[in-house]
Order: structure tokens, then C-alpha cells, then sequence
């Protein structure tokens, strides 16, 4: 196969931490036909399946789409830019690699948002079920799924120290930071197997490559979709250079990320019937909220310089450089098997809170500040002293943005304003969480090992100071969702089963269906979206006990798509040969 196929009986669109998940979760069954596309290449660099070089990959202009949005009131009128993988993986392939689900409550309070099956209870089975954690199975974790997951072991002196702050500090030092942490701080899980990237097109598509019947297509744009009655029935897509057109006998599924995904509603004309009739776009369903309620989690990173080589950035010393090379080649361990953020913690800001509101990620280095996209150049990210820094973000903003478009055009970029400090509320929890950490940073632990607060700098000091620094400093955790959300109210875009109002044969499958953001990396739960959208697809969903645990090897028909009990999944079929329609095998 070289080109996009005629048609199939399930369309999936964006290969991500979602996309890839459903493509593959449908193939097992060998009576249907589905095809993935993906806009971006192939994940064929060494740069995506080396942990430690993940640092690079992120930010590299031709994995990434680089969203700019537009200038932000909240932020001093800046704009920033969206990171979101255009690859094959998607962000999976360019992440930090940091597996965090948030609080149980917080899926419960979907729950209560008229989300029936998307409480605690709904989503664990699913998280379970993709994940195959070093720890094994348990009421926490699953042990035998394709994601491979494990504590980070950085190896760094300054990892420690930052955790012994932690403690001195008055924090829990965690050995899981996924059981429901309220206040707690430790080495983050992070999706690493076989000192490798565990992006979900290695987890997900690659042990399918023998399936016949699931065919990955790259490099390929879906334009639009085509609605026909009321129904989706295809997709045009663009591939170098030419138009193709699909046909879908069953379902499209969109899995395009909180910025592409309501892009994508809006250009086939889904969504304010206003705001499409100004751009000449023929209207099928006005859906007012599509690309409505963008969230984000809005951050501020403090950098410090060290005394001692005690941060990562020893590790680009020739010597150390070599001895970092041969680790991986024998024993695909050592810092390059590793994330660039191992550390971190929750915490609430206002100790009244039921969860936490804020978190912190340390960067075990310095970051740039800046990068060209123009001119690429990976030694432009090495660390040019011994420093390390700290993401600190909003875990729980009440601020809401937008997706609009610009014009008709599908090669076009949308606008994209976060909203960021629309509510006042959202700076006054950041500047409580930066003090905090900024408090933290004074333990002796620590303190010992810093020269120097590079950003903000000892001279800014009080909330007044502080809050202008971060109006001209502040950014993004690059966890964009929420534009597509599901909920009970039939003005919602989506119903509980992912399925949009209004439109047959079409859901929504990745970050924009969430009606509320957790506090985490969102990641592990794009992932869960996934694996729970393919259940919801195939008609059959795990049964999970009061424990937590599931039930394996029984097929059952699905009962209700609002019962509390989960279904059990699918007897895996076997497939045929997984083929790629794309060869193109260079991309950095």
C-alpha cells in the first residue's frame, strides 16, 4: 500500500496518545479495516527512542507543530507557542515522558459533571489496562499492558537533594505518586521500557505490524470530513501534494489533540453557525461550543545555577559523554535510558483543599530559554552551565480560552487564545505554589548546591513583583484540552460516549473531550481516553471488581453505556501484516 485507501470500515485521525491507542485496540479485530492518518512522519529518528535525548526531540520544528497564539492580555500581551507532536505518536513521541494520572476525585467530578462512566471507578480499569508498570499488577497499576512504565532512576545529586528539600520541608517522600497524592513529592513514573521511549506508536503500533487489516498512513492531512444526512461519512485528505478521498462504512474517529480536533469540526462545518457562515463554510450541525473551553495549565519556571557539577549537565562532558554511550549500548541503562524530569511533587496551596492544586516538576538542567525553529541545532539545547530548574503550574485553573478559526483554509493555523488569568483566581494559586517551592528552595538540603537564583533573581521579592514576573515570564505546560468536551447537557459537543451531538458515525477521542483538566501530565490520561473510546467503539468494556482489579478472558455483551460496571474486553483477534502507507523514513 502507498496511498491512502478508498475506504475502510473505521477512520482514525491523529496517531497520538489517543489515535494510535483506538487504531490499534480496533485491529484486533480482523473482520474490520482501519486506517490511521497521520499529518506528520514517521517516528524513524534515533531521537524518539532515546529517553534522555527527549529534550531535543520536543522541540525540533519538523516533529512539532508549533502553534502560536494569539497575544495574551494576561501575559504582558505575549504570545506564546503551543508544542503538540506531528509525528507518528503524536506527543507521545516528544513528551517528557512523565505518567501521572491526577487524584481519583478529580474523575469523580466528571462523574458529578454528568460524565456517567468517567468517575473513578470508570477510568481506572482503562489506565490498568495500557499499562505494563515495573511494580505489576495490583489495585493500583496494571503489569501486563504494552505501556511499559517505571520509577525514574536519574542518578543525579541534585535529584536527591531536591527530594531531601522536600522532606525538610514538611512533604511526603512517595515511592508512587499515582495513588491518589495529595501532598507528596518523589520520582515520577515515566514511560521508559528497555531504555526506550514507550510512545504509544511503540506500545500500541508496532506490535500490531502484523495486522493486514490496519493500514498507518503519514504525511497525510485530513481537510475535512464529509457529512452526508447528517451522517460522516468520509474524509477528504491532503498527501504530498494530492487529494484523496475516504469512505467509512462504521465510524470516524478524531484524535487530532485540543487544538486540531475542533480545527478539523469547524472546517467540515461543525460548530457556531456564525462563525462558519463568515467564512463561507456550509454549516451541517451548529454545535456553539466546538473549540470552546481550552484549558491549560499555566506555568512559571524559576532556574537556579549551581556551585558543584551536581545536575545533569555533567553528563555532556566528553568523558562522561562516552561512559553515558556505552551504558546504553550494553545495558540500555545510564542517563540517556532517562528523563530530563524525573522529580516532582503535588501540593495544595490552601491546606482546605480535598486535592492538590499545584505541582511541580523539576528539570534535573537547564533548559533554553528560546529556540529558533529556523535553525535547528541540538547543541543550541546542551546546558551551558551546571544549573537545574522548576516547572511549577496551576494544576486546577478556572481561566477558559478558545479554538476559532482563522480561515477555510485547513493548512492554515487557527487562533488560539488560553485565557490565561482570566480569573484572578488562577495567579493567586501560582503565586502561593511559587513561593512555596521558591521557600523550599532555602532548605540546606539544597541550598547548599545553588550559586545563584537565575530566574526570577533575588530582587523579586513580594507578590506584586513576583506577579509582574510572571506576567512577562509566565508559559505553558503544553497540556492543551477541553475544546471538544463531553457532559450530560445536550449543548455539550459530546455525549459520554465520546459520540458528537448531532452527527452520526463521529466521535472525539483525545485531550479535547475532557470537561475539566487534571492535575497531571496528561499523557497517562490521553492514553486511558483511548483505550476506553476502543472499548466504547467494540461494544465491550472491562468489569472492574471493588477492588479495582479486573476481570480477564470474558466476553460480554455491552449492557448500558451509563452502567457503573465495565464491561470485559475483547478476545484479541488475530490480524494479518500491519502496513504503512508511508516509507519516507528521514525526518531529522
Amino acid at each position: 500500500m502507498t496511498g491512502v485507501p478508498a475506504s475502510c470500515d473505521y477512520l482514525v485521525i491523529g496517531s497520538g496518545a489517543a489515535g494510535a491507542v483506538v487504531a490499534a485496540r480496533l485491529s484486533e479485530d480482523a473482520n474490520v479495516r482501519v486506517v490511521l492518518l497521520e499529518a506528520g512522519r514517521r517516528d524513524s529518528s534515533l531521537l524518539f527512542k532515546l529517553p534522555g535525548l527527549g529534550f531535543a526531540v520536543g522541540a525540533h520544528p519538523k516533529s512539532n507543530w508549533g502553534f502560536a497564539t494569539e497575544p495574551l492580555p494576561g501575559l504582558d500581551d505575549r504570545a506564546l507557542v503551543f508544542l503538540q507532536g506531528r509525528v507518528l505518536g503524536g506527543s507521545s513521541s516528544i513528551n517528557g515522558m512523565i505518567y501521572t494520572r491526577g487524584h481519583s476525585r478529580e474523575y469523580d467530578i466528571w462523574r458529578q459533571m454528568g460524565c456517567e462512566g468517567w468517575g473513578a471507578d470508570g477510568v481506572l480499569p482503562y489506565f490498568k489496562k495500557s499499562e505494563g508498570n515495573a511494580r505489576g499488577d495490583g489495585p493500583w497499576h496494571g503489569g501486563a499492558g504494552p505501556l511499559k512504565v517505571r520509577p525514574a532512576r536519574p542518578d543525579v545529586p541534585i535529584c536527591d537533594a531536591f527530594l531531601e528539600a522536600a522532606a525538610a520541608a514538611g512533604f511526603p517522600i512517595l515511592d508512587d505518586l499515582n495513588q491518589d497524592t495529595v501532598d507528596g513529592f518523589g520520582y515520577y513514573d515515566i514511560n521508559v521500557g528497555a531504555g526506550r521511549r514507550m510512545s504509544t506508536a511503540t506500545a500500541f503500533l508496532k506490535p500490531a505490524r502484523a495486522r493486514k487489516n490496519l493500514v498507518v498512513v503519514t504525511e497525510a492531512l485530513a481537510e475535512r470530513l464529509i457529512i452526508e444526512k447528517g451522517r460522516a461519512a468520509g474524509a477528504e485528505v491532503a498527501r504530498r501534494g494530492q487529494r484523496h478521498a475516504i469512505r467509512v462504512e462504521r465510524e470516524i474517529i478524531v484524535s487530532g489533540g485540543a487544538i486540531k480536533s475542533p480545527q478539523l469540526l469547524l472546517l467540515s462545518g461543525i460548530g457556531p453557525a456564525d462563525q462558519l457562515r463568515a467564512l463561507d463554510i456550509p454549516v451541517h450541525l451548529d454545535a456553539p461550543r466546538v473549540g470552546q473551553g481550552l484549558q491549560n495549565h499555566v506555568c512559571y519556571r524559576p532556574q537556579y545555577i549551581t556551585n558543584a557539577p551536581v545536575t545533569a549537565a555533567r553528563h555532556i562532558s566528553p568523558l562522561n559523554a562516552v561512559k553515558a554511550g556505552l551504558d546504553y549500548a550494553l545495558r540500555r541503562s545510564g542517563p540517556l535510558a532517562e528523563s530530563y524530569a524525573p522529580a516532582g511533587g503535588f501540593f495544595r496551596t490552601d491546606p482546605g483543599l480535598e486535592t492538590p492544586d499545584a505541582q511541580v516538576v523539576m528539570l534535573s538542567a537547564l533548559a533554553p530559554t528560546s529556540v529558533s525553529g529556523s535553525r535547528f541545532r541540538m547543541r543550541d539545547l546542551l546546558p551551558k552551565e551546571h544549573g537545574f530548574g522548576l516547572t511549577i503550574y496551576q494544576g486546577t485553573p478556572h481561566s477558559r480560552g478558545e479554538v476559532t478559526l482563522r480561515s477555510a483554509d485547513a493548512h492554515a493555523a487557527p487562533k488560539i487564545d488560553p485565557g490565561y488569568f482570566k480569573d484572578p483566581r488562577d495567579m493567586q494559586v501560582l503565586l502561593r505554589a511559587v513561593n512555596r517551592m521558591r521557600e523550599m528552595m532555602g532548605q540546606p538540603a539544597i541550598a547548599r548546591y545553588i550559586d545563584r537564583e537565575l530566574m526570577p533573581g533575588v530582587h523579586i521579592q513580594g507578590d506584586g513583583a513576583l506577579e509582574a514576573d510572571i506576567r512577562q515570564n509566565g508559559a505553558t505546560a503544553y497540556h492543551q484540552c477541553g475544546t471538544c468536551a463531553m457532559g450530560a447537557d445536550g449543548r455539550a459537543v459530546l455525549d459520554p460516549q465520546l459520540r458528537v451531538r448531532g452527527i452520526d458515525g463521529l466521535r472525539v477521542a483525545d485531550t479535547s473531550i475532557m470537561p475539566r483538566i487534571p492535575n497531571a501530565a496528561l499523557h497517562a490520561p490521553t492514553i486511558m481516553i483511548g483505550e476506553k473510546a476502543a472499548a466504547m467503539i467494540k461494544g465491550s468494556e472491562w468489569i472492574a471488581d471493588a477492588c479495582g482489579s479486573m476481570n480477564r478472558g470474558t466476553r460480554n455483551k455491552y449492557i448500558s453505556p451509563y452502567s457503573p460496571l465495565l464491561l470485559a474486553d475483547q478476545v484479541a483477534a488475530q490480524g494479518g501484516g500491519f502496513v504503512f502507507a508511508a516509507e519516507d523514513a528521514s525526518l531529522l
